[in-house]
């Protein structure tokens, strides 16, 4: 697959993965229960990254879904500099990785941008060793994407200029 190497074809394409992903984000609050979260992005990063990953190889583009867990639980002791530094303290996080870049739609629940395309070296990101999620999250994760992929499949998901599934 080729590398990631253009930043505005991912923004354009990480831009139309959220447009489309931002009211499955109500749906999932709803469907865990409880109060909605003041930033609907909240608790996703997972799922949403799962997702972007899947719509960037489907463009031909060689993506993989990566995280980084400081803590091992929630109050749990620090066991190292890994996720997103938010400014303050490292938050457990999940994203995207492209070629020489870093792909992020979910980062707005820390305070950043909504859509973010930065270079592999963000000190903002560090990704973790292994994927700290219980082996029945990673499959509820990988369910939740399997369950929408076919509505984003059905808008005729937008392909960028000179993508290899653009149709003329």
């Amino acid at each position: 697959m080729p590398l990631c190497t253009n930043e505005s074809t991912l923004l354009e394409v990480a831009t139309a993965a959220r447009r489309f992903i931002e009211p499955i984000w109500l749906e999932w609050h709803r469907a865990w229960g409880g109060d909605l979260p003041a930033i609907a992005s909240q608790w996703t990063c997972g799922r949403s990254s799962l997702f972007l990953a899947r719509v960037l190889i489907a463009q031909g583009l060689d993506a993989h879904w990566a995280s980084g867990a400081p803590r091992s639980a929630p109050s749990g002791p620090d066991i190292g500099p890994y996720g997103f530094f938010c400014g303050e303290r490292w938050q457990s996080h999940a994203w995207v990785e492209c070629g020489d870049y870093i792909v992020d739609i979910t980062a707005d629940q820390f305070g950043a941008p909504p859509v973010l395309v930065v270079d592999s070296t963000d000190t903002r990101y560090n990704k973790g060793d292994r994927d700290t999620a219980l082996p029945e999250f990673v499959l509820a994760r990988q369910r939740a994407v399997d369950a929408i992929w076919p509505r984003w499949q059905s808008m005729g998901s937008p392909a960028p200029e000179g993508s290899p599934t653009q149709t003329p």
